[in-house]
Order: C-alpha cells, then sequence, then structure tokens
C-alpha cells in the first residue's frame, strides 16, 4: 500500500538530491508537499479532524519517504512527534489554537526534545530554565539543534527546568516563534540539509501559560516514548530496505556470493520490525519493557550500516561515480546521520550498560 501519489513520489525522488545538500525555497515547500498528501492526518482521532490509525500506520508513512528521501522523513517525524505530543497533553489550548495549521503544513513543528531526553538519563542538564522576576515567569537559553524549524513560522516543543532554587520539575512546553524567538541559520550538515534544523535562543520571553503541555517533563517523556522512539523507525526501515532492494536487483552470477548476507540482513530488518510493532499494540508495553525498544532502536542501526555495506558491494564502483544514476552516496551520507539522531545509538548503549 502506498500512502502518497505516483506524481509526488516522482517529485520526491527527482529532488531527493536537492533537499537532501541545499536550505531554501525548495526546502521549504516539502512540508506542505507532505502534508497534502493527508499523512498527517493518520494515527490522529478523527474527532480531531484526523484520519485515525495505529501507531503501526504513521511508522509506514514514515518509512515509505525514508525509502524516497530521509530529508523528507525526518522532519516528517519531527513533526508527527509533535503532533503526538498535543494529543497527549491535558492542555487543550494547542490542539484548539494550531492542530489544523500543523495537519496541513502551514506551521513547521518542531521536535527539540533530544536536550531532555539526554536530561532525563543523567547526561546533560536542561539549557532552556524558567527564571522568576517579580512574580512572573520568563523563558531563558538556548536548543543547539532542533529540527523542522522553518523560518517563517514553526512551533517548537522542548523542556524546560526551573532554576535551583524551585523543587518543581521541569516543564514541557510548546512555543510559537511569534514568542520572540531567535532562530539560527540552518546548521551546515553533511546531508539532511534540507530539514530546517537551527539553534533557538530564548531570552527572556514571557511564559505563556497556554504553552505548558505537561508540570512533569519526566512523566510526560515516559509516557510518549514509545510513539518518539518508534516513529524513529521509520527513518531506518525505509532507508533499509532501499538498500536492500538495490542488493536484490544487483545480485547476478558475480553477485551471489553475497546471497547469504543478503538474507541475513533482511531477516534481522523483519525481526526488529516484527518485535517492535508487537510492542507498540499494547500502549504500556514499552512503558514496562523500554530497554527492549532500546535495544531494538540499536539493533536498526546496525541493520542499516550493513544494508548500506551491502548495497556498495553489489552494484561496485558504479555506485562511487558522481554521473552514476545511482542514488547510493546520499543514502550512504543519510545513513551516517541515524547513529547520531537523538537519543543516539551511543546514548542508548549507555542507559543499557547501567
Amino acid at each position: 500500500m502506498s500512502y502518497f501519489s505516483n506524481d509526488f513520489i516522482s517529485w520526491l525522488d527527482d529532488n531527493a538530491v536537492a533537499l537532501d545538500q541545499h536550505s531554501g525555497a525548495l526546502a521549504d515547500s516539502l512540508l506542505e508537499r507532505i502534508a497534502a498528501q493527508g499523512v498527517f492526518r493518520i494515527g490522529v482521532p478523527r474527532e480531531l479532524g484526523g484520519m485515525g490509525g495505529s501507531y503501526q500506520d504513521v511508522i509506514d508513512v514514515l518509512t515509505e519517504l525514508s525509502y524516497h528521501s530521509l530529508t523528507a522523513a525526518f522532519i516528517s517525524w519531527g513533526h508527527r512527534t509533535f503532533i503526538e505530543n498535543i494529543l497527549a497533553s491535558d492542555n487543550p489550548y494547542p490542539r484548539e489554537t494550531w492542530l489544523d495549521d500543523i495537519l496541513t503544513g502551514r506551521v513547521s513543528a518542531g521536535t527539540g526534545l533530544s536536550n531532555c531526553v539526554k536530561y532525563l538519563s543523567d547526561i546533560e542538564e536542561l539549557e532552556v530554565k524558567v527564571i522568576e522576576e517579580d512574580g512572573h515567569y520568563y523563558l531563558h537559553g538556548r536548543l543547539p539543534w532542533v529540527t523542522n524549524v522553518r523560518s517563517d513560522n514553526y512551533i517548537a516543543v522542548f523542556a524546560a527546568a526551573y532554576d535551583q532554587s524551585d523543587e518543581r520539575p521541569p516543564l514541557i512546553l510548546a512555543v510559537p516563534k511569534s514568542a520572540g524567538i531567535k532562530r539560527s541559520q540552518d546548521l551546515e550538515f553533511i546531508s539532511l540539509q534540507g530539514a530546517n534544523t537551527a539553534a533557538l535562543t530564548f531570552n527572556m520571553i514571557p511564559l505563556d501559560e497556554n504553552w505548558v503541555l505537561s508540570r512533569d517533563a519526566k512523566r510526560f517523556i515516559a509516557e510518549t516514548r514509545s510513539a518518539f522512539l518508534g516513529y524513529q523507525f521509520g527513518l531506518a526501515f525505509g532507508l533499509a530496505q532501499r538498500s536492500l532492494t538495490e542488493v536484490e536487483t544487483n545480485l547476478s552470477a558475480n553477485r551471489l556470493v553475497l546471497q547469504d548476507s543478503y538474507q541475513d540482513t533482511l531477516a534481522e530488518l523483519n525481526r526488529i520490525k516484527t518485535h517492535l510493532y508487537s510492542g507498540l499494540e499494547s500502549p504500556a508495553y514499552f512503558l514496562q519493557h523500554v530497554r527492549e525498544l532500546f535495544q531494538l532502536r540499536i539493533d536498526i542501526v546496525q541493520v542499516v550500516a550493513d544494508s548500506l555495506l551491502l548495497e556498495l558491494q553489489a552494484v561496485g564502483g558504479r555506485g562511487y561515480i558522481k554521473a552514476s544514476n545511482s542514488s547510493f552516496a546520499r543514502r550512504w551520507q543519510e545513513g551516517a546521520f541515524l547513529p547520531i539522531v537523538s537519543p543516539s545509538a551511543v546514548q542508548l548503549r549507555h542507559i543499557l550498560a547501567t
């Protein structure tokens, strides 16, 4: 089943390299093009303007995007994760005020929770603080890496901690650009340049209570972690599947020596999919067995690496020539991102080792 029209897929294939390597107008148009296919409504309750569906349906959408462009899948992961956050919040304001514009891509939704995930794993401190002055609260600090913050209009979700004299737990906030956030130029990446990734600076921005998604960041992150991490698998699934498709296509007589490795890698990919989808069927499963989810996330990074290396061996020198019509070089650079997307494979290994 395809979630996208043939015209959109053709456009995405034609522009995948440009989206991977360049910021600008083309990249800025990407989110709305994806939204026009209706896919951000999948997994959203019908009473909120969605189409219904499961976690697996959302992952399948991201998998199809990643098969053609990891940039497209990455911004969609951030966008869809933000949607999941406002669906999970007890605060109706974000849903009532922003959801329609987010579903259509008129506003891009940036997920800046990597700092929070590291904080909850005792790896680093929260970088945005809630500061009280004369009975009023302000946001102050900097998020060095937030994806899908299109320069014209965006909302960013992140965690902010009260200062050390205040024992209240950190907040989860969703703050619009209009609040006065300062956005940097796009970060310079070796790949995924069209993902509108930038640093955001908060300089004593008055805190609006309508922005509060949760007053207990630890609890909120634990409850939404299955979606946050689970949706990331779509990025890896699509990239691995595309590489393995290329391997299968090139298993000619002088490449048959790769057959066993191809079958083993494909089997491991399918094992991870089965385990992930089975766990996600029960909302509480990965909440209670989070270490299994972390291990699967580490495992899929290895599958992508194995798939890409097999693809290079299967296509041979042709894949290393710039003028080749192979898109291997783009996928090779895209694949290098998956071990470091937060929570990174190293962070997860650190957690599992404790």
